[in-house]
């Protein structure tokens, strides 16, 4: 697992992905009872992202996010 820079070609993309989950309505951060999205980290195919205490559910909830370059066959 990798932890990319927030200045990465594929920051904010991801970000903007996690926002349009239909759970988070168009907010990547969703805070709730003192907790927000987490970046996790990345893996060759996915962003991973965690939050503890959605507002959707009220538990921790995983995000995996495919990697662009996955998706576009680049390996």
């Amino acid at each position: 697992m990798e932890f990319l820079p927030a200045d990465h070609e594929e920051w904010l993309d991801m970000w903007a992905e996690l926002a349009d989950y239909p759970m988070n309505n168009g907010d990547a951060q969703c805070p709730f009872m003192g907790a927000t999205w987490e970046y996790m980290g990345s893996t060759p195919d996915h962003h991973h992202f965690r939050h503890d205490k959605h507002p959707a559910s009220g538990a921790t909830e995983y995000v995996y996010i495919e990697r662009r370059r996955k998706a576009m066959g680049w390996f």
